[in-house]
């Protein structure tokens, strides 16, 4: 049985932020401004608020990989594509697509480690995957089914929302915003004697936060890996402009 040593570095939620809107992204906590009084009908009320919206991860995405050392070079190269063999072979009997796995990074390299300790290994090869996965619940299996294969490495766990489901999520929190948003401004509007009006300019930035994660590695006792995420939400900040008109 090929020996392996088992590392796993850190499993994290995605975490990301992004600015959109015509106006440069907000900061994270509101801000009110006071009506600013115009002559005749120009005066406007600006508010910031913010929305959110919650819903369980639907994507995953792995990072693996392979290490292998040899006294030379060559060595160590076979001895990398005969481990990543087996586990990319692992993936496919996991029911992992081809086109669901990529190569992150590679790397051949002399071990300098060679240079103070004669016995260690003159070189170290390192083949790093990333593996997407649509069904979070495939998580633990596809970890074992790795590890048993070849890999050597577990580096990240990620959970976060596809592309269509992170648009549906965040018109949910703008518009969570915006009913915000406009009740503040009729407060505003009402103690400064303004009747509110439409819309007069719009700004907003988001982000999304995934909640905490629990996990198990596999151990020669047979234990298999055990994955659980928390519910990913996206909060939004918007800074809206109403035209307004003295009551």
């Amino acid at each position: 049985m090929r020996e392996r040593t088992i590392a796993v570095v850190a499993v994290a939620l995605a975490v990301l932020l992004a600015g959109v809107g015509a106006a440069a992204a907000l900061g994270g906590t509101n801000s009110v401004q006071t009506p600013t009084a115009a002559a005749g009908d120009g005066s406007t009320v600006s508010v910031g608020a913010s929305g959110s919206a919650e819903a369980a991860p639907d994507r995953a995405v792995v990072r693996i990989a392979v290490v292998a050392t040899g006294d030379t070079a060559d060595e160590a190269r076979e001895r990398l594509a005969e481990n990543v063999s087996g586990m990319r072979d692992a993936l496919r009997d996991a029911g992992v697509e081809d086109a669901q796995v990529r190569t992150t990074n590679y790397d051949l390299s002399e071990n300098y480690q060679a240079r103070e300790n004669p016995d260690a290994p003159g070189y170290r090869a390192y083949h790093g995957f990333q593996v997407t996965l649509d069904d979070i619940d495939t998580v633990g299996t596809v970890i074992d089914a790795a590890v048993d294969g070849g890999a050597t490495r577990v580096e990240n766990v990620r959970f976060t929302l596809s592309d269509e489901r992170a648009r549906e999520l965040r018109n949910e929190a703008l518009n969570d915003a915006m009913t915000n948003a406009r009740a503040q401004a009729e407060t505003l509007a009402d103690a400064g004697d303004l009747t509110l009006g439409g819309v007069h300019s719009v700004a907003t930035s988001q982000g999304y936060y995934g909640g905490p994660v629990a996990y198990e590695t596999a151990d020669a006792g047979g234990a298999r890996t055990s994955v659980e995420s928390g519910p990913v939400s996206v909060q939004v900040q918007v800074q809206v402009t109403y035209n307004a008109t003295q009551a």
